[in-house]
């Protein structure tokens, strides 16, 4: 009954907390597990664990019995901008503050040995995700105002051993994501020179787009045991194409100048305004999420302490514009178009795990994650550079069929510059620092037969 109440409960925060947070190269998310967190996310031979269904899913292969574990992280993100402000921004603040939410970000895991040579399981972790917000008036709101990305993935596992060495873990990726932007488009137009209004601008467009998508994709994974205390293994996660139908509001706010334009001539401002001024629209849009390929070297040294290096190519080219299509667009506009051109990134890392004694294990982890943005493409949605994160954590087992883990992660974000895309008219430049994300996990594993 405990462990039914404990699968429900962890069911209802899946539901009700889907990852909203990128802590990783690009919108990557990497907290798949308190143990792995721990090891700097270098958890590809985690023992004892399922897991490592998110990192490689041949290790279950060493799984002797059924095992289940849930868990979920807390990450608390802060960063800042300064801008030098251009002709749309006179007057505005030239220093602000990112508004994170804090996010929980909750996984599960289920393995079992099913017959001699065979494995399978069910992860539910989250891969992609995003949650940045910036105050409504901000000097960068024609970029983003808020931009979310939720996403999950249930992942079914098959693996078998081919023999005693070489193990093999097939998956498949049902993936889900709901994507939400907020942003601002300016207001220009030469019908308002009659106006007199200052640049032909008389205010903001505010969109507010909701949309979500699910497709699927598949994982493979190699493992080779060159003796019982070094193995090798590689991990190829295929790209996902996302086809999303959104639906999206529309809004304007006038300046105090076409404001005071607007009560010298309600009738013309109002119909140049509302006869391009749809409430509503359909958007469609496509956005292809990368593969990956993952490589680790783990070594056991004794049976008290073990270390393993990890690296993962992320394809961030498939990234290479967010372009979404408005059926009915505001100011005649046909859609959001932005070019992206990301490139390929490569996080590299390690982790150490060493048993104090019967009861407690400590761990630790460093990662230095490539950031893929070009400095000709960089915006505010993903607002960091390279990264580098440090972990440290400890496991504990109260008897030999559970155990609790926990870990604190620090990420400290490389400083950016985001140049405007409308010609300098926002802003004449934008330096993006100070960036610090806080992680803190906690886990849970039990030896169910």
């Amino acid at each position: 009954k405990k462990r039914i109440l404990v699968a429900a409960l962890m069911l209802m925060l899946l539901a009700l907390s889907v990852p909203t947070s990128a802590f990783a190269e690009g919108f990557g998310v990497y907290e798949w597990s308190a143990a792995g967190t721990a090891m700097g996310d270098n958890y590809m031979f985690g023992e004892n664990d399922p897991s490592v269904l998110a990192y490689n899913p041949a290790q279950i292969t060493k799984l002797d019995g059924a095992y289940f574990s849930i868990g979920t992280s807390w990450v608390n993100p802060d960063i800042s901008t300064r801008f030098k402000n251009g002709p749309l921004n006179n007057g505005r603040g030239d220093l602000y503050h990112s508004e994170y939410s804090p996010a929980f970000i909750p996984s599960m895991y289920y393995a079992t040995k099913t017959g001699k040579n065979s494995w399978w399981g069910l992860a539910i972790f989250p891969r992609f995700g995003n949650n940045i917000e910036y105050d409504d008036a901000w000097s960068g709101r024609y970029d983003t105002i808020y931009s979310g990305i939720e996403g999950i993935t249930i992942q079914p596992t098959y693996a078998f051993k081919v023999n005693k060495k070489l193990s093999v873990g097939l998956g498949l990726d049902i993936n889900y994501i709901n994507l939400r932007m907020r942003k601002d488009t300016p207001m220009v137009s030469e019908k308002f020179a009659s106006f007199g209004l200052t640049n032909n601008y008389a205010g903001d467009i505010h969109s507010d787009l909701n949309g979500d998508t699910t497709e699927l994709g598949w994982v493979a994974s190699l493992m080779y045991d060159f003796s019982p205390k070094t193995s090798v293994a590689v991990v190829y996660r295929a790209k996902v194409e996302h086809t999303m139908d959104a639906d999206v509001d529309f809004g304007y706010s006038l300046t105090r100048e076409a404001q005071g334009k607007f009560g010298g001539l309600p009738e013309d401002m109002r119909n140049v305004i509302m006869a391009q001024m749809p409430a509503t629209s359909s958007a469609h849009g496509k956005v292809t999420l990368p593969d990956s390929i993952s490589i680790g070297v783990g070594h056991k040294f004794n049976d008290k302490t073990r270390v393993e290096f990890d690296a993962v190519w992320t394809n961030w080219k498939t990234y290479d514009a967010l372009n979404i299509y408005f059926d009915n667009g505001p100011m005649g506009s046909q859609g959001s178009f932005q070019r992206k051109d990301w490139k390929a990134a490569w996080p590299l890392g390690f982790g150490v795990e060493h048993k104090l004694s019967d009861k407690w294990t400590a761990m630790c982890g460093y990662v230095w994650d490539q950031s893929p943005v070009p400095n000709d493409t960089m915006d505010f949605t993903v607002p960091t550079g390279d990264r580098h994160r440090g972990s440290i954590g400890f496991k504990y087992r109260p008897n030999d069929r559970s155990e609790w883990a926990f870990a604190y992660t620090a990420i400290w974000a490389g400083v950016r510059d985001v140049s405007s895309h409308i010609s300098n008219m926002d802003f004449s430049s934008a330096h993006i620092h100070d960036g610090l994300t806080q992680v803190v996990s906690l886990g849970y594993t039990v030896k169910l037969k």
